[in-house]
């Protein structure tokens, strides 16, 4: 098996804003290569995919994917119950696919919208906004396949009214065709946490290997499961936590995948020290470089 560590720059939010501000701490300070770009950092008026590209090429490193960030997961987006703001969100989409083709990334996505409670308890509702999403995801993927784009990626969630179980994921993602690009599944180690569920959905280990072969990348935080908590692999939060780096390489490779990225989402407080930040995010690339190595897996 074949794993890359990357990051998702989902730590820099309000620390380091600037490409040149979290570059050299992904490569100096962490020893990182591949980077998952929030668009928590991308300012739409002055950060140019062209600039970005040629920045973080600059620093000698690696953009695979864009994601959607916490400013988008605080909206409905495309499940939005006002028309006119599903398609506000459809247009936002539309430039995501162009801004993180032009970057010079392979895949985009991340949230996709979440049910407000009237559409999620109105049967006829909840189907309506469930086709309409799949209906723009086709036509997000068409863009997508136009603009030189390799996959989407829709995120397994930790609320129920969001995409959040194995079967609503495996109702979004699709293989794609000559005139869509696929739609693949962004694992998050940490969302096996959804109010109502119980047994295999709430185990990440049962989720790597059953929905390992539609995910296209993995997202690692360390959680228990009350809570989707976004924690660093330190000593004492490893004590807390439920997310066993050996656990997930072993269930990836009973789940068949042979190669996949892996991308630190660790999201520290606002107000933590920013030197503790840093000790965390180093921590835990050793915590799973570590793991690797002792798995005996090969760092793409």
């Amino acid at each position: 098996m074949e794993l890359r560590l990357g990051i998702n720059t989902c730590f820099a939010v309000k620390r380091w804003p600037r490409v040149e501000d979290w570059g050299p701490v992904v490569r100096d300070r962490l020893g990182l290569r591949l980077v998952q770009h929030s668009f928590d950092l991308v300012e739409a008026r002055s950060d140019t995919p062209a600039a970005t590209r040629t920045a973080i090429s600059d620093l000698g490193l690696e953009l695979h994917s864009t994601f959607t960030g916490l400013a988008a997961y605080s909206s409905n987006l495309l499940l939005h119950p006002d028309p006119a703001a599903r398609g506000a969100a459809t247009s936002w989409f539309e430039w995501v696919v162009d801004w993180t083709a032009a970057a010079g990334a392979v895949a985009t996505g991340g949230h996709l919208g979440a049910f407000s409670v009237a559409d999620w308890q109105d049967p006829g509702r909840r189907a309506e906004r469930w086709a309409g999403l799949q209906a723009s995801l086709a036509r997000l993927a068409e863009r997508a396949r136009s603009q030189g784009l390799d996959h989407l990626l829709v995120e397994n969630l930790a609320a129920a009214r969001e995409p959040s179980t194995m079967s609503m994921i495996l109702d979004l993602v699709t293989t794609g065709d000559a005139t869509r690009v696929p739609i693949r599944l962004c694992l998050d180690t940490g969302h096996m946490c959804v109010p109502g569920t119980t047994g295999e959905e709430r185990d990440p280990y049962a989720w790597l290997r059953r929905m390992g072969p539609v995910a296209a990348q993995l997202q690692i935080q360390q959680s228990d499961a009350d809570g989707d908590h976004h924690w660093p692999f330190t000593p004492a939060r490893n004590a807390e936590g439920r997310i066993d780096a050996d656990r997930v390489i072993d269930a990836l490779g009973e789940a068949g995948v042979t190669a996949m990225p892996l991308f630190l989402e660790v999201i520290p407080a606002f107000e933590q020290a920013d030197d503790g930040v840093l000790d965390d995010l180093e921590a835990s690339v050793d915590h799973w470089r570590e793991a690797m190595a002792r798995r005996g897996v090969q760092e793409g």
